[in-house]
């Protein structure tokens, strides 16, 4: 998001619902389901594009990405990739598919709207998060090999892995830093604080059990971890790197996303069927919003 546009007065929330085939979008400013779409077999995790206009469902089952209109809420193309595909991270210009089963992610040209390359990682690759633009930086994209305890690094440029980082135990979700020097990765019942130019594990913080999501505030003072193993969603201050609170949310909670304005954050609850919708002054659950069978990814659209 550019500096100087200002914060958006209400954004759209996405989320996939694994076990029914649609995706349900969810209006901040009413927190009521506006539409469904239908996707393909497994939709599993979803992401915006820098420019808004598109978002990019994953479908585990039928080992496709759809793309997704945002002003039509109309799929517009569906494209082959790996095998079970796992998360997937948007660029300036390409889309990234992790595929767990095969060990590779898929490069979407976005413009093309085409695979246009696959790079080979280590094992079961499930996250990918790419860092936040910054001028004068190279933009690195990062992602989780669940089964091989690594971190695989890629120049966005060239889409060539430039390195490969030990990340703890069943390292999953990946969240940046808004300055780009740190990345926060959830592994087994640890947050992993790992400095994005040294490479290096600089602190473990305790969080729930099972921790699979991550998302940090875009005012860069918070962490939201979504806890699967006791339903909770724990709370890092990201100046001192302490959790600060813990709240319980529904069954099953994964995948976390913010508004841009910094004041909601957004849980799926894979276990449940809803979205938990946490109030961040105050860290309340202010709503449970009820989607799809098996809430599973989340992405926010700021307009």
């Amino acid at each position: 998001m550019s500096a100087c546009r200002p914060s958006p007065s209400f954004h759209f929330a996405y989320v996939t619902n694994f076990k029914d085939d649609t995706v349900s979008v969810i209006d901040t400013r009413t927190t009521k389901v506006k539409a469904t779409i239908k996707t393909g077999r497994g939709p599993f995790e979803i992401a915006v594009t820098p420019d808004r206009k598109y978002a990019y469902v994953v479908n585990k089952s039928d080992n496709t990405a759809q793309v997704i209109k945002r002003k039509t809420n109309k799929i517009i193309r569906t494209i082959q990739v790996g095998k079970a595909p796992s998360d997937v991270g948007a660029s300036r210009n390409f889309v990234y598919v992790t595929n767990s089963a095969d060990h590779t992610v898929s490069v979407i040209c976005i413009k093309k709207q085409r695979v246009v390359k696959t790079i080979k990682v280590e094992k079961k690759p499930v996250g990918v998060t790419i860092t936040p633009k910054k001028s004068g930086f190279r933009t690195l994209g990062f992602v989780s090999n669940n089964a091989s305890n690594t971190i695989s690094i890629f120049d966005v440029k060239n889409n060539k892995v430039i390195d490969t980082i030990k990340a703890g135990v069943g390292p999953d979700q990946i969240a940046f830093t808004m300055n780009r020097k740190l990345a926060y990765v959830t592994t087994d019942n640890n947050v992993l604080v790992i400095g994005i130019h040294n490479r290096r594990i600089l602190k473990k913080i305790k969080v729930g059990l099972k921790p699979i999501g991550i998302a940090i505030t875009p005012n860069n003072k918070f962490a939201y971890v979504g806890n699967e193993g006791d339903n909770t969603v724990s709370v890092i201050k990201l100046i001192n790197n302490k959790v600060i609170a813990t709240i319980p949310v529904g069954i099953k909670p994964g995948i976390v996303a913010i508004t841009q304005d910094s004041k909601y954050a957004y849980v799926a609850n894979f276990g449940e069927n809803t979205v938990s919708v946490i109030r961040i002054r105050d860290n309340k659950v202010i709503k449970t919003v009820k989607v799809g069978n098996a809430a599973s990814g989340l992405a926010i659209i700021p307009l």
